[in-house]
């Protein structure tokens, strides 16, 4: 993707509502540019679709992540989804060094505890990983949902009616969620403008930014805590490779931060692995290359959403 193609993906996955002419005013391009560059990505299947959740304070959920080694008896893919069946797993990748690399959100210690047992139970598994973290998403605008924890909010039945027409479509035009749910189109917009201002939902996009046939770079770095703190070395290094940077994430009982690049060649991980052992705050930097293989697991985020409507009786 070119650098348009990644504002546009960084901005939806914001908000995914963000009219044509608002995206074309922010990124200095003209609307039907903006249209066209959408449909293409779409057509691609870099971007999967639009969706609404609520914010992760909704849940009071904290995220973990790591790794899971196992002695190679396994089916690669069967152990994935083996892993996802875990109602706290979102994603779990399969990386070079032959490891699987997850992503949970859970919810108190006994979740944790739960997720760590099942992990190590499962048939070949020679040692797993958890660690507490932290996202930082330098690259995307602060409503991305997680650069924010949102609000805990109660919501009306009106909430929950406009809420329902958009977990079909959260790009859904206002005519058509005030025909759907008897609303005026003012009325409709209105309940629209409070579930955005209110922090308690959220509209973002799926994407599959592997669909153009580019690689994730995976770097754990460990890092001097005296000399520069986890979001001031997340920064520069973003400052240093802006175009590559997809995500990152700071642990937050050590000094040490998780982050994926999108390169286009292995041979260029290479390059940015000795630029950022030259830093004088890095202490060491252990890199993978993530394969295409990613299972994605559970959205509790959009679970809770679809629980709320159900107990709404909708």
């Amino acid at each position: 993707m070119d650098p348009l193609d990644w504002a546009l993906v960084c901005h939806l996955a914001a908000d995914a509502r963000m009219s044509y002419q608002f995206l074309a005013r922010t990124l200095g391009v003209s609307s039907n540019t903006v249209k066209n560059r959408m449909n293409k990505l779409l057509e691609r299947e870099v971007i999967l679709g639009f969706g609404v959740m609520v914010s992760v304070e909704m849940i009071g959920a904290e995220h973990v992540a790591g790794f899971v080694a196992t002695n190679g008896s396994e089916e690669v893919i069967d152990f994935m989804e083996q892993v996802a069946t875990q109602p706290m797993v979102c994603e779990v990748y399969r990386t070079s060094d032959r490891r699987y690399e997850y992503w949970a959100m859970v919810t108190g210690a006994s979740e944790t505890l739960g997720l760590k047992r099942f992990l190590k139970d499962l048939d070949g598994v020679n040692h797993v990983e958890m660690r507490p973290q932290v996202f930082f998403f330098p690259n995307k605008p602060s409503g991305f949902f997680l650069n924010t924890r949102g609000r805990k909010v109660t919501f009306s039945r009106s909430q929950l009616l406009v809420l329902r027409c958009l977990m079909k479509d959260a790009r859904m035009p206002v005519s058509q969620i005030a025909k759907e749910t008897g609303f005026t189109p003012r009325r409709a917009r209105r309940i629209l403008r409070e579930l955005q201002d209110g922090g308690g939902v959220v509209f973002s996009i799926g994407y599959d930014v592997f669909a153009l046939g580019d690689m994730e770079y995976r770097l754990r770095i460990c890092y001097d805590e005296s000399q520069a703190s986890g979001h001031e070395v997340l920064r520069q290094i973003y400052e240093k490779y802006p175009n590559e940077f997809w995500w990152s994430a700071i642990v937050t009982n050590e000094p040490m931060l998780e982050l994926g690049l999108i390169i286009d060649r292995p041979g260029r991980g290479g390059l940015i692995l000795n630029e950022l052992k030259a830093i004088p705050f890095v202490k060491s930097v252990e890199d993978m290359v993530s394969f295409p293989r990613v299972v994605r697991g559970n959205n509790p985020l959009r679970r809770r959403l679809e629980e709320l409507l159900i107990e709404a009786g909708l």
